[in-house]
């Protein structure tokens, strides 16, 4: 008797814990160094039984991409993480049914939720802090002047109109045109005192960027996309730091699993970026949070 009790309460221990486990996919690439501090970054501060990571072997490789993402689906993990743009554009295109985390992605809006069950962190640094910052940097009333593709950020950009406004600053936005990006551009620069690039591939196109640090060579301001660009003449620029990123979409994992919905749970920019402001020796000068 006291042996079959034992059984008995070894078996609902057993049942206990296997309901209970949580499991966490990552479909990541393991040979590209700031997804990998940003899965490194999600694993300290996510709470889960087991962690599985899904790496490809190399960078844009979609159709590996899909090939891992099958093998996710099949499993049904309790969240989905998706890292890099490669990374969620395949669970858009594959459509998982699984929660999902979205992070280190060029292309992550709100858009893209009412598509599948997403949330995440992009790689924008907040409307707010850039125009704070730049309230420091320029006079005010300044005109900054921006190109952007809607698709992608309309949503950013409208929330960036109303940030400069608080801070007495005037930003013009404007969609790439399709023909003669330079005279548009240049056109738009001759009386405004800054231009802000926005993270999207037609910004740094290798013309684009001609023509951006040509005008900054000419006295005009430029608020480029990382370090390098300051150090390449720029004003300034923010910098993800792809760890800090991770522990924050852990904190949202973290929501989803404890049974929020990530569609209810709206996008966020990074809570830390490095700050970098051209000075006599370009230094790197802050870190905002």
């Amino acid at each position: 008797m006291k042996y079959s009790f034992t059984c008995l309460v070894l078996s609902l221990f057993f049942v206990i814990t296997t309901v209970q486990a949580v499991e966490v996919d990552v479909l990541f690439s393991d040979r590209y160094r700031p997804h990998v501090e940003a899965v490194q970054g999600l694993k300290q501060g996510v709470r889960a039984d087991d962690v599985r990571l899904f790496s490809i072997d190399k960078r844009r490789d979609l159709a590996e991409m899909m090939e891992q993402l099958q093998r996710i689906k099949e499993r049904k993990p309790d969240l989905l993480v998706v890292v890099g743009e490669d990374a969620l554009q395949a669970a858009i295109s594959l459509n998982t049914g699984i929660p999902t985390v979205s992070m280190m992605s060029m292309s992550l809006r709100a858009t893209l939720q009412n598509k599948i069950s997403l949330t995440g962190v992009d790689l924008r640094p907040s409307p707010i802090v850039v125009s704070a910052e730049l309230t420091h940097q320029l006079t005010k009333g300044a005109t900054v002047i921006s190109y952007y593709n809607p698709a992608l950020s309309n949503a950013y950009i409208e929330e960036a109109k109303a940030a400069f406004k608080k801070e007495g600053l005037l930003l013009i936005a404007k969609p790439w045109p399709e023909h003669d990006v330079q005279k548009s551009v240049n056109e738009s620069m001759k009386d405004a005192n800054c231009y802000w690039m926005q993270m999207e591939y037609q910004s740094v196109n290798p013309d684009t960027l001609r023509l951006l640090f040509g005008l900054a060579k000419k006295g005009k301001n430029l608020v480029g996309l990382s370090g390098k660009y300051v150090r390449a003449g720029a004003l300034l620029a923010w910098t993800p730091q792809p760890r800090k990123i991770g522990e924050q979409a852990s904190i949202l994992a973290n929501r989803i699993l404890a049974g929020e919905d990530p569609v209810k749970i709206p996008l966020q920019h990074p809570t830390e970026m490095k700050l970098s402001v051209r000075t006599a020796d370009t230094r790197e000068v802050g870190e905002n949070e």
